[in-house]
């Protein structure tokens, strides 16, 4: 599992320095108005808010907002995916799935692509891996432990990006 969550690192950093496009400029450029301030201002926009008071807090711990200071963010989600996805996919389903997916989100183009912009992507691909691995979990496998991990990132997800609530839809 270390092994393939350097390579998920290795993999996600290749990129880290690429310059803003637009819509990353305009994330680092809301996240840094005051923190309270965020979910006001995006009121215009209709995006929700967690993700860029999540950047907001993130740039005064990076200690900037540079490219490849906010793009870690992003990183650092991606990479915790792998874990992640090892976990529930074991729980589930038995070890070779749990390999299987770890394997899968270490090395999916897609999240390597979005672990290296300053967007919230990567932080939804996390969401939903909690979210769906609880789910499946505490309705599913009847383990009601696992009902508060369902609630604390199904209510997450849609609070990162709009589609979270269409995953929540089908789940």
């Amino acid at each position: 599992l270390a092994v393939m969550t350097v390579l998920s690192y290795w993999l996600r950093t290749q990129a880290l320095w690429s310059k803003f496009w637009i819509d990353e400029g305009i994330s680092v450029g809301i996240a840094h108005h005051g923190f309270l301030a965020i979910p006001g201002l995006l009121q215009q926009d209709g995006a929700p808010p967690f993700y860029y008071m999540l950047l907001h807090v993130w740039m005064q711990i990076a200690g900037g907002d540079g490219e490849a200071r906010t793009h870690m963010l992003s990183v650092i989600a991606a990479v915790a995916a792998v874990p992640a996805a090892w976990w529930w996919g074991r729980r589930l389903f038995g070890t070779a799935s749990g390999w299987a997916s770890a394997a899968l989100i270490a090395t999916l183009p897609f999240l390597t692509y979005y672990a290296q912009e300053t967007r919230m992507y990567a932080l939804v691909v996390l969401f939903g891996t909690m979210a769906s691995g609880a789910f499946a979990t505490a309705f599913v496998l009847r383990r009601r432990r696992a009902l508060p991990v369902f609630v604390l990132f199904g209510v997450l997800m849609p609070y990162s990006h709009n589609w979270g609530l269409f995953m929540l839809v089908g789940l």
